[in-house]
């Protein structure tokens, strides 16, 4: 059964380009250590809205701008977006080989010396089971 990695960051909107030169160099290095996909998903502050929230029904059990959002609950600021990092593995024990060989990546290493491009402090992470894969 697949497992996945699940993160979720606040990102500066202007470190954009940034972020995602950062996140491919990180895939590209889980990958090679057995992840099966890594998949980054840039909120839409504009989908998001709740006036454009796909309920709308649901959305009459909640008081004006009362729905929880994601930004809100990650901490993000003004300027910030929220950034949510799927990475998949084949199981849990790939999973944990796969870890184990990326946090002693000397280019994992590195980055440690490299300017963040996001606050780690606020990272939100999860490791999660697949129950449901509808495709």
């Amino acid at each position: 059964m697949p497992f996945c990695d699940i993160t979720i960051v606040p990102v500066a909107v202007e470190r954009k380009e940034a972020y995602l030169r950062f996140a491919e160099r990180m895939a590209q290095i889980y990958r090679e250590f057995g992840a099966s996909r890594v998949t980054d998903f840039w909120q839409d502050a504009e989908a998001s809205a709740d006036e454009n929230f796909h309920a709308k029904d649901a959305m009459e059990t909640y008081a004006d701008e009362n729905l929880p959002k994601f930004r809100e609950l990650a901490g993000a600021a003004d300027g910030e977006t929220i950034v949510v990092s799927i990475t998949e593995w084949p199981d849990r024990e790939a999973r944990d080989r796969g870890i184990e060989a990326v946090v002693s990546d000397p280019r994992i290493q590195a980055t440690m010396t490299e300017e963040p491009i996001f606050d780690g402090g606020r990272l939100i992470a999860g490791g999660f089971t697949v129950e449901l894969d509808i495709s």
